[in-house]
């Protein structure tokens, strides 16, 4: 059976390594979920007026995927500095989790929603849904380094 040895990661053998990774993964973080704000807002009728929803899900997909590349990379880079730690860390889980259905959720029911006519009742709830979940996982990770 192999064993892991997080010694001999180099992310735990560099001094700035470690720092630097997270760097990446929180700019990324806030690239590709700001992005998904923005089309979110307007949904909730609350910005970028002069542009449709589906206009926004266009000029900002490409934004939204390379951030959500660079996360993951990144956050796998970062996992792999102590895995153990990781998969017993309950905030860690709920965050997988919830990055998981995120992205399905954006993916799917979110652009179908902000690329159609659909009433604002139904924008509105998939707006806001949508902030609440990536809310939840911004807040999971900040929690993974408490547990």
């Amino acid at each position: 059976m192999l064993a892991y040895d997080p010694a001999t990661n180099p992310l735990n053998n560099n001094e700035w390594a470690f720092p630097l990774t997270e760097c990446f993964h929180l700019a990324a973080m806030a690239l590709s979920i700001g992005t998904i704000a923005v089309v979110d807002l307007r949904l909730l009728g609350l910005g970028m007026r002069r542009q449709s929803s589906a206009q926004l899900v266009r000029n900002t997909e490409l934004w939204t995927l390379a951030g959500l590349a660079i996360v993951i990379t990144s956050g796998l880079l970062i996992f792999s500095s102590d895995p153990v730690h990781y998969l017993n860390n309950g905030p860690f889980q709920f965050k997988m989790a919830v990055l998981l259905l995120g992205i399905v959720y954006n993916y799917t029911v979110h652009r179908k929603v902000a690329c159609s006519e659909a009433p604002a009742a139904r924008g509105v709830l998939a707006g806001g849904f949508s902030i609440l979940l990536w809310l939840s996982l911004v807040f999971s990770g900040i929690f993974i380094a408490f547990v």
